[in-house]
């Protein structure tokens, strides 16, 4: 609803460009000062270059990292990568928070199963239809996220399991109607949560760290900000509490704009916005380097060696296989 409404109020509003089929590649920065970003036109595969004033990164987290994440396809941590690049400061990037009870289902985008509802009393069920989380947690289903996934992950490798169940039968009619988004969607998939198991699992779902800044949202770089899941802005910790995104995304994306308004000698330069370079970029692949199945398979890597339950084995073999890509990619 959020992003429905922010989105009607920018196509009505006649002082903002919005270029569509453009992809972010990099920014522009020198000497610790960042002139605007770098792009690629996807139509036309010219490179053109934005000069700005103030540059302002609000491209959300990192999430497709991982073969399991409720994440749309664009949060591949691009933001944070060129901010890093361009020199500007990122911490936290480990804490990486994994939703315990997103829907299972092959094929279908994973939609999570909010822990309210087990806050009306659904309990977790490994597939043996065994209770489990009173072992783990003297709250049992309403311990923290963290240790809900790391209890479910626990109990799969035990069954040899994808997934496990959440019993939401108890809770019976009051499910469609106190849940009704997640009840139409388990639904479309031919599962009635008040008559049958939910099967979940956890998925990546926000990422804690980014590109740091402060509490206006201003990064190292002079003239950078950044707003949104992108950042690292110490409202979370290591892990962030339901809805506390909105800190993040509303809260900073306002102050960033009123501290920019306050900044009235910045309105008086004169940039040229948009030059085009003549460099067109090839789109084969390097030696049968097939991106998309790089992807997964980097997905697939991260989800075994560095996701949930993380160790030094696990990290180091992740770090040589990561390696190993970039040096094929760079030799060529």
């Amino acid at each position: 609803e959020i992003e429905r409404a922010l989105s009607e109020k920018v196509i009505n509003e006649n002082k903002i460009k919005i270029k569509e089929n453009i992809l972010v590649i990099d920014i522009l920065a020198e000497h610790s000062t960042c002139y605007g970003l770098l792009t690629l036109n996807n139509n036309t595969n010219e490179i053109i270059a934005y000069l700005a004033r103030i540059t302002i990164l609000a491209s959300g987290g990192a999430g497709q990292l991982f073969s399991n994440t409720t994440n749309p396809d664009v949060a591949t941590g691009d933001g944070i990568a060129m901010a890093y690049r361009g020199g500007a400061k990122v911490t936290d990037l480990e804490f990486i928070q994994f939703h315990p009870t997103a829907l299972y289902h092959q094929g279908s985008p994973k939609f999570l199963i909010s822990e309210a509802v087990r806050g009306e009393g659904a309990i977790l069920k490994n597939i043996k239809g065994e209770p489990f989380m009173h072992s783990y947690h003297p709250l049992a289903e309403l311990a923290p996220r963290d240790i809900v996934a790391r209890a479910i992950t626990d109990q799969m490798k035990k069954t040899k399991s994808d997934y496990v169940y959440l019993d939401a039968t108890r809770i019976k009619e009051k499910f469609s109607q106190r849940f009704p988004t997640i009840y139409k969607n388990c639904l479309g998939l031919n599962i009635d949560p008040e008559k049958e198991y939910i099967p979940v699992a956890p998925a990546a779902h926000y990422t804690m760290g980014g590109i740091k800044t402060d509490t206006w949202g201003q990064t190292n770089l002079t003239n950078l900000y950044a707003c949104g899941e992108c950042t690292s802005t110490g409202v979370h910790g290591a892990n962030r509490l339901a809805s506390n995104s909105l800190l993040e995304g509303l809260v900073f994306g306002n102050r960033i704009a009123r501290k920019i308004k306050k900044n009235k000698s910045l309105f008086s330069q004169k940039i040229d916005e948009e030059i085009n370079i003549s460099y067109n970029i090839p789109r084969e692949n390097i030696r049968g380097f097939d991106p998309n199945q790089i992807t997964k398979e980097l997905q697939k890597l991260m989800w075994d060696k560095v996701g949930i339950i993380r160790n030094s084995s696990d990290l180091k073999k992740a770090q040589q296989k990561i390696s190993e890509w970039k040096f094929i990619l760079k030799s060529e």
